[in-house]
This record gives structure tokens, sequence and C-alpha cells, in this order.
């Protein structure tokens, strides 16, 4: 018989083992916490910057990044490419070639051809970057001189950098008076007076953060840098702009695609022809068109500066047109991967003395490749934010991990260089097309106007930008362009879209003058 002290009892361990069966699965609350991973960072980080330059246009590019990517396939000739093209087409796969005949006879038919949008709307997009970097500069400078103590006037009115210096001063002898005698005693270092002329940027008045402050952040880089590399208003060099005649579809390439909001988005496993070769090779169609911006000739002498992986270059040797092509890459384990794509898709690769003779990997820093002879096209598809990646990738090499940020945030000046030995190393009369995988107006056109100025400098280069508007309107039925405002000025920008999730791809054609 139960009292009532062993009733409660057993009622109490009843209760305390339902509790604890009902709340076993659940995590613990620290767990629970949301943590901030670098993707997490680099969506941030592309609401705030993208949301400014794109405004609403910007919402569904982001639904599109964040969605499974969609491919074309590249058939390769060196395995067993009709059969491979029936295959295709069974599944309801089309011929981007016949695409874009289709769709060239309906544009010079109904729609004339498309021209560049007035200066003054091209100008809005640069205003809203210009305005966003100034933001960034001033918010910098607020974390330097706290609000408590900041500059009143860096809002009302305008002050002298000797200012500045002064209040930075008076704070520390309030601190410290013993720093205060020593400061009074010091002789001024005259290598540290900014010139005013330079303006109130951030990086200027980094020099000037107490010491105390910076203990820790020798490797400290300014977010506001990353803008700094994007000025197309200054036009003190040659500047010349062509449109395009010489872009023409290769007899040879095959790439099959599915139209716009097709049931069929996905394209099923490359399979291993007779030959022993893969018989096709999926792709971006981004990529594809920078391939097809080279305008590539028989007998070209093509370099690919930024080769790893490899597909780009891959399908300039589909097009049976270049005679050689250097495939240069910095990194050995990338220049290797690029290596083993060609011995999937280039028969008898490794034995046959005619892909010696044709295709030549080096392991070059691309700022620095020297070549005597010259090249007839460059392909300078440069590191990148990839901004596709950046967003799905967790941590795995991901430029907005903390460990990256100086990488990041250095990348435009990075890409100027690659761009501007690029343009060293082609023949005059010859292209470089500049490429990346970015929505970033900084690392697009920002680049190219950096590194046409840098050029014209330093090695006295004059390159027209090639307009491959009216060229690229005939894959206006694969691919979405950005269009109006949000266009750029020297290239074109495949934004991705829930219709045509490509890209993000800037192209850009330049053609050597002098």
């Amino acid at each position: 018989m139960l009292t009532i002290t062993n009733l409660c009892k057993s009622n109490h361990s009843i209760t305390y083992l339902v509790s604890q069966l009902r709340f076993k699965s659940k995590v613990h609350w620290a767990k629970l916490r949301k943590k901030t991973t670098a993707k997490d960072k680099a969506m941030n980080h592309f609401d705030d910057f993208y949301g400014n330059v794109f405004g609403d246009k910007w919402t569904p590019m982001r639904e599109a990044l964040l969605r499974r990517t969609k491919y074309v396939a590249v058939i390769n000739n060196y395995g067993d490419p009709e059969e491979t093209m029936e295959y295709l087409t069974n599944r309801g796969a089309h011929c981007l070639k016949n695409l874009m005949s289709v769709q060239k006879e309906f544009n010079d038919q109904y729609n004339p051809t498309p021209t560049p949008p007035p200066e003054s709307t091209m100008n809005e997009g640069t205003d809203k970057l210009a305005a966003y970097a100034a933001k960034l500069q001033s918010d910098e400078i607020s974390s330097v001189y706290p609000a408590d103590n900041a500059p009143e006037t860096l809002e009302t009115k305008e002050i002298t950098l000797g200012e500045l210096e002064e209040k930075k001063k008076d704070k520390i002898r309030h601190i410290n008076k013993t720093l205060d005698q020593s400061l009074a005693e010091a002789e001024i270092d005259e290598s540290r007076i900014i010139d005013p002329g330079m303006g109130l940027m951030s990086e200027a008045l980094y020099q000037y953060v107490p010491a105390t402050k910076l203990k820790g952040m020798d490797e400290w880089v300014p977010e506001s840098l990353h803008y700094s590399f994007y000025s197309t208003k200054d036009k003190d060099f040659p500047l010349v702009t062509e449109p395009e005649t010489e872009f023409k579809f290769p007899e040879h390439l095959k790439v099959f695609t599915y139209e716009m909001d097709s049931e069929w988005t996905m394209f099923p496993e490359p399979k291993r022809c007779q030959t022993g070769v893969f018989n096709y090779y999926p792709m971006d169609c981004g990529s594809v068109v920078a391939a097809l911006a080279l305008c590539l000739s028989p007998g070209d002498r093509v370099l690919d500066l930024c080769s790893a992986p490899g597909g780009k270059a891959l399908v300039s040797l589909q097009t049976l047109l270049p005679d050689v092509i250097v495939c240069n890459d910095v990194s050995i384990s990338r220049s290797n991967r690029t290596q083993h794509i060609f011995r999937d898709y280039l028969f008898d690769f490794d034995t046959s003395n005619k892909w010696r003779e044709r295709v030549v990997f080096t392991k070059l820093d691309g700022r620095s490749f020297t070549d005597d002879q010259g090249f007839d096209k460059v392909l300078v598809d440069v590191p990148c934010t990839t901004d596709r990646l950046s967003v799905t990738r967790i941590e795995d090499n991901n430029l907005f991990r903390s460990d990256r940020i100086k990488e990041r945030l250095r990348l435009p000046e990075l890409q100027a260089q690659l761009l501007t030995n690029a343009l060293s190393l082609v023949k005059v009369g010859g292209a470089v097309v500049y490429s990346t995988c970015s929505l970033s107006p900084v690392q697009n056109d920002g680049v190219v106007h950096m590194a046409l100025k840098n050029a014209f400098e330093t090695r006295s280069i004059i390159a027209a930008v090639k307009d491959l508007t009216p060229a690229v309107s005939a894959l206006s039925s694969t691919l979405t362009f950005a269009t109006g405002e949000i266009a750029p000025k020297y290239g074109q920008l495949v934004i991705p879209s829930l219709a045509a999730n490509f890209g993000p791809s800037y192209i850009s054609r330049l053609v050597r003058l002098k």
C-alpha cells in the first residue's frame, strides 16, 4: 500500500521521466544560437552593397543566386559528337547557335539594334556607388573618432586634417600626462603629413589612428579601400569605344541549352565515349560568352592568363581554331586540375605530340608573365568574389572568411594589374577579354577603367573598348543581360534570373590599337 509520500515521489518520478522523454531530442540552447558563417557575411555584404547599387532589381537576382544554377552542354568534338547531339536533342535541348540565329532574325525584323543608354542615365549607377563609398568612408572615420569626441565638422562643415591631428593630440594629453610631456618634446614626422589635396579618405586618416588602437591590427585594411578603385568619370587618357563587328559563332563549336522557363533545366551526368573521353562539358553559359568574345580565328596564338579550372580554354580548343593555347595559373594545384580536365576531354592527351605542341602549361604570376612572341588573343578570367559560390558555400575557400578579408579587399588592385599586363602581352590589333563571375561594378567596369588608364600611363598602350551589345542581343532568348541604368559601360553583365539562372558573368572585350 502506497503512502502519500511515496505516491508523491512516484508521481514526481513519472512526471520527470515524461519531461525527459519529451525534451530529449531538443538541442542545447547554446547550439541554437545563430552562428555567422562566411556565406552569411557574404549575403549581408551583398544585400548592403548591391541593394544600394541595383535597387529593387537586386531582390530577384538575390533569389536566383540562392537557387540551383543552370548549365549548358559543350559537345566534345573528340568524343561522339553526332550521337551526343542526338541524345540531348531527344531530351528537349536546343543548339545555342540555332537559337541565336532565330533570335537574330527576330531582332532584325522587329527589334532595332539596341542603343546604349544616355550618359546621364549611365552616370546614375556611378553616382550611387560613389555615394555608397562615401558612406563607408564616413563610417570608418566615425569608428576612428567616436561620436562623443568626433569632430562635429565631419557632418556640418569642413575640417582640415591638421585640426584632426591636433584634436587627437589633445585627447592623448588628457589621458596620460607623461605621454603629454613626451609628445610635447617629440619632433614632427614630416613623412606622415597628408596633402589636403588628397581628400578626406579613410586610407589617409588610417595613418593618424592612435597607436594604441592599432595594436594587433597590423593587417587591417579599410573596407572603403575596395571601392576607391572605382572611378569611371576620370577620362584623362584616350578612351575609345567601338561597335563589335567580328563576333561570330564558330562553325565547329556545338553548345546545347534548354529554353527559358523550360521544365527541363538540368543535363544528365556526362558519359564516357568510345574513345574514353566524356561526351560533353557542363558549364555556365556566361563563361561560354567569354570564350565567344575572343572572336577566335584560324591559327591564333592564345593565352589564358588565369586558366584554372580550364573550362574556357577547353571551349576555345573545341572551336578547332587556335594553333597554340598557353594555359597559365599561378596555383600548382589549380593548374594540375586543368590538366586533369583536359585528359578527360581531349583524346590521347598525355601521349600525343600534337597536344604537347598545341597546349602549353605555365605556372607563373599573371602580373609578371612575359612572352617574346606576343599573343593574338588573351583571356583574363580573374580571381573575384565569385558571388554565387560565396553565398552558397559555408567556409570552404570562401573569400568572406575572417582570415581572407585583406585578400578580398585587395581584389580590384590585383585584377587591374593582371589586365594591364594582358594588354601588354597581346599584339597590336589583337584582343583581350576580361571576365569575372561577380556583379560588383568595382571589379568589373572599375577594373577595366583603371587598367586602361594604367596601361596608357605606364606603357603607352591604347586599347579600344568593343561594344558587344548588338552581338549578344542574339542571346536574349537564353541569357538575361543587365540593361538601362544598371548596365555596365565597358562590357556585358549576365545577371542571374529565375527564368535563366546563369551567371553572374561580366565580359569586356578590348582591342589593342597601339
